[in-house]
């Protein structure tokens, strides 16, 4: 981070803290509770969805050629691969022969994969390399007939990866230079991967979205956790066409208030969160770092899909270390299980027999509004984009 955006964050942080203000937006926005359960609109959404980049991996987990590792994004099954020359490739985990998937196990090294039912089998390339009783196949042009690949891109130490073949990815560019550079100088990009764990949630995607979005709650539901560590209602919003930067202060912040600013390093008297839309958040914390992917369910509006991975900038060395980051991943657990997730969830059974109508997001839940806004114009494109050619036909 830069020192003019280090002096300026820190000056932002505090005087909301003495003013009990945050970034605020230009007024209310009001939500239909139906878009949480409606099945038409959530169809639309996964189809929006599938066109952005998710992570699927961090790098240590497919360390040497050959690595590789199997999961589902949105109802597409993927086969992430690490190459030879030490690139990763994400395939569509599906035989161009009849369709059966092609690698069964969650993770592994292969140089080869085989499909099971008529062993057709492919390179960690992708490509067709083999099939039984190849003559009656003969006018198959076997370069056509490789897995379908999705585009993939290293950054940050992690692995994304968009479901949709064809589409551009470029995190940098999404993140924008200043937020895309910030996150580097972190030393994101060295960790180490401490644990990993997925969720089913019984809740909306986007319900689960805005408990990571909302700076609002912190002192008002998690008096017994986080608020002993981090202020409520106290951020600042910085966007970049669609990713943003939500920093929350720490109560410790309060130390630096009249430091020299080149004695101190902001980002460790607060929390940053990276958005990636529509569903990725990369947290840095001053000893970790926590990333979080979620998704909707690929048939059922009031369900989604949660991972969260904890990194360390190293790997532990010595058991307090490791005591340290357990003591991180356990806070965060409380947090998630017995109040977010625990009153979260029940939003999903109001939205069918509450009797509101819709929901209200005050000025200070500003990024909220920039997410479901955002949510609600790709729905639109996409509508705009189908009818498109059905207008064009008649």
């Amino acid at each position: 981070m830069e020192r003019e955006e280090k002096i300026d964050l820190t000056r932002r942080l505090i005087a909301h803290v003495d003013n009990r203000t945050t970034d605020y937006a230009d007024g209310l926005m009001r939500v239909p509770f139906s878009v949480f359960n409606d099945p038409e609109l959530a169809a639309k959404e996964r189809a929006v969805v599938r066109r952005f980049p998710h992570i699927v991996a961090h790098v240590d987990e497919l360390a040497e050629p050959g690595d590789f590792l199997t999961t589902e994004l949105i109802g597409t099954p993927l086969l992430v691969v690490r190459q030879n020359d030490g690139g990763v490739r994400a395939f569509s985990n599906v035989c161009r022969h009849r369709g059966a998937r092609v690698e069964f196990e969650q993770s592994g090294c292969k140089r080869v994969f085989a499909c099971k039912y008529h062993n057709w089998s492919y390179g960690r390339d992708g490509a067709l390399r083999g099939m039984p009783h190849a003559d009656g196949f003969e006018e198959l042009d076997r370069g056509d007939h490789g897995l379908v690949e999705f585009p993939c891109e290293v950054r940050h130490g992690l692995i994304w990866v968009v479901p949709t073949a064809g589409a551009g990815l470029d995190i940098a560019a999404v993140l924008g230079p200043k937020h895309d550079a910030e996150v580097i100088d972190t030393g994101i990009g060295a960790s180490y991967q401490v644990r990993k764990e997925t969720w089913r949630l019984a809740m909306n995607w986007k319900i689960a979205v805005d408990g990571v979005q909302d700076a609002y709650h912190l002192c008002q539901l998690h008096t017994k956790t986080v608020c002993h560590f981090l202020e409520g209602n106290v951020s600042t919003f910085d966007r970049v066409d669609r990713s943003w930067r939500l920093v929350v202060a720490r109560k410790t912040i309060a130390e630096v208030r009249d430091a020299d600013p080149d004695s101190f390093d902001v980002r460790d008297y607060s929390l940053a969160n990276y958005t990636v839309y529509p569903g990725t958040m990369m947290v840095t914390e001053p000893q970790h770092f926590e990333i979080w992917t979620i998704v909707p369910d690929a048939e059922d509006p009031n369900v989604s899909h949660c991972t969260i991975r904890l990194l360390a900038p190293r790997k532990p060395e010595t058991e307090r270390e490791q005591r340290i980051l357990d003591k991180s991943w356990d806070l965060l657990m409380e947090t998630l299980h017995a109040e977010d997730w625990f009153v979260s969830g029940t939003i999903t059974a109001n939205a069918a027999g509450g009797q509101v109508e819709e929901l209200v997001y005050g000025r200070n839940e500003l990024p909220g509004q920039v997410f479901h806004t955002m949510v609600a114009a790709d729905v639109a494109a996409l509508d705009h984009e189908t009818a498109g050619p059905v207008a064009a036909a008649r």
